[in-house]
C-alpha cells in the first residue's frame, strides 16, 4: 500500500489569498494520498485555523511575535524552525512565499531532514526596503537553486520576482495557477437581492474590494478614486472586505473626506461568494500582486474589475477584466468605474471561462498532486 504524502505547508492561516489558495486545495486533494499540515509564525487561533485543521491537519508554530528585534527573531526563526520541523518529519515542505528571504526555512528543513523543499512564489514585487534588507534579498535569491527541488510560481511575474535569472532562463520553474471553485461564485439573482438588503443598499451602485489593510493593496489610491466617484453621483457605496494594520488609518482617512456614511468596513469574511453577488464593481488598485485570487473570483461572479496595470495580465482572463495605471489620476480611476455604471452589464455564468482558463481548483489541486507524486519518488530511488 503506497504510503500518504505528508505535506507541510508554510502558510499563514489568516483571511488572505494565500491561505484560501492553499485550503482551496486542502478540499480537493485526496487524503489518502497527499496530507497538509500548516507551519506559522503566530502562536494565537487565526481566522482559518479550524478550517485547516479540519481533516486531521495539525498547526506547528516559530513563534516569532515574542521577538522585537528584527535580528533576535530572524535568528529564533531559522533555528526554531529546525526543531519545528524535525518533529513535524514531513515529506516535502511546500513554502507559500512573498520575497526570497522566505526561503531561509527551506535551509531550516533541509538541515532539520526533509529532503525536497518546494518554493512558491505568490508575489510580483516587495515594499521598499533598506539597503541592507534588499542585500539579504537577493543573496538568498542567489542560494534559492541549491536549496529548492521544485520552483513554482503563480504567474510569470512572480517566478521573475522569486528566482535568479539561471532559473528562469532555464525555465526551470512551472506556473501553477491559482485556482478557484468556480461553481461557489455562480451569478445569483436570490443571493444578490438578499446581500445587497443586508448592505441595506438595494438602490445603490456598489464598489467592492477585498484584500488585507496593508500598503500594497493600496486604500489610500482606493479611497481617492471613491471620493472622486462620489462627487459625480450620490447613490454609490463602497464595501472593504478584509483585514489589517491600517485599518484605522483608512478609517480616519475616510471620516476626514466626510464619505463615513458611504463605506462599509465588513472585516474579514467566509461569505466572500456572496457578497460578490452584492456589488457592482470590483476596483483593485495594488501597487503589485503576484496573481490576486479575488481578481479571478469577481470575474467568476459576473464582475467588472478595474485593476492596477501592476497586476498581471494573466489575471484577464474574461472580456470583464480592464486595466488602468496604478499612478494615473484618481479622476480617470472614477471614470472607467462610471463607464461601468452606464454600460450596465448584465451578469451571467462565467464559470466555464474560468475552467478554460486553467483556474478551476480541481485542477491545480490534481497538478500538486502530481508534482509531490514525482518529488517523493525522486527521493526514493
Amino acid at each position: 500500500m503506497q504510503k500518504t504524502i505528508k505535506v507541510l505547508q508554510l502558510a499563514p492561516l489568516g483571511a488572505g489569498g494565500v491561505t484560501s489558495l492553499i485550503l482551496n486545495i486542502a478540499e480537493q486533494i485526496d487524503w489518502s494520498r497527499v496530507s497538509f499540515d500548516y507551519l506559522t509564525f503566530y502562536d494565537r487561533e487565526e481566522f482559518n485555523e479550524k478550517r485547516a485543521l479540519q481533516y486531521g491537519a495539525q498547526k506547528y508554530v516559530v513563534p516569532i511575535d515574542r521577538f522585537d528585534n528584527p535580528v533576535a527573531r530572524a535568528m529564533f526563526k531559522f533555528l526554531y524552525a529546525v526543531k519545528v520541523i524535525h518533529q513535524c518529519n514531513p515529506d516535502i515542505i511546500h513554502i507559500n512565499a512573498s520575497t526570497p528571504y522566505d526561503m531561509l526555512i527551506g535551509i531550516s528543513a533541509k538541515i532539520a531532514g526533509t529532503k525536497k523543499v518546494v518554493v512558491h512564489s505568490h508575489s510580483a514585487s516587495m515594499r521598499k526596503t533598506s539597503r541592507g534588507r534588499l542585500l539579504i534579498m537577493n543573496m538568498c535569491k542567489i542560494i534559492l537553486p541549491v536549496f529548492s527541488d521544485l520552483n513554482l510560481a503563480c504567474s510569470e511575474l512572480a517566478a521573475q520576482h522569486m528566482f535568479p535569472k539561471r532559473i528562469i532562463e532555464g525555465k526551470k520553474y512551472q506556473i501553477i495557477h491559482n485556482g478557484i471553485d468556480a461553481s461557489k461564485y455562480s451569478f445569483s439573482d436570490e443571493i444578490r437581492t438578499e446581500y445587497r438588503k443586508k448592505l441595506q443598499m438595494e438602490n445603490m451602485f456598489v464598489i467592492g474590494h477585498i484584500g488585507r489593510f496593508c500598503a500594497v493593496k493600496n486604500h489610500k489610491k482606493l479611497i481617492e478614486i471613491f471620493e472622486q466617484v462620489c462627487n459625480r453621483s450620490s447613490d454609490i457605496r463602497l464595501v472593504l472586505i478584509g483585514n489589517g494594520e491600517l485599518e484605522d488609518k483608512v478609517r480616519e482617512m475616510v471620516r476626514q473626506k466626510g464619505l463615513s456614511d458611504k463605506v462599509v468596513f465588513y472585516g474579514a469574511t467566509s461569505e466572500v461568494p456572496q457578497l460578490l453577488q452584492a456589488m457592482d464593481c470590483f476596483v483593485l488598485p495594488s501597487l503589485y500582486e503576484g496573481l490576486p485570487t479575488v481578481g479571478i473570483e469577481a470575474q467568476a461572479a459576473g464582475l467588472p474589475v478595474i485593476m492596477s496595470d501592476t497586476i498581471s495580465r494573466e489575471v484577464g482572463i474574461t472580456s470583464l477584466a480592464e486595466y488602468c495605471p496604478v499612478n494615473a489620476p484618481a479622476e480617470k480611476w472614477a471614470a472607467k468605474i462610471l463607464a461601468v455604471r452606464e454600460k450596465k452589464i448584465m451578469r451571467k455564468d462565467m464559470s466555464k471561462a474560468i475552467q478554460k482558463a486553467g483556474f478551476d481548483i480541481r485542477d491545480v489541486a490534481d497538478q500538486l498532486m502530481q508534482q509531490y507524486t514525482f518529488l517523493v519518488e525522486d527521493s526514493r530511488n
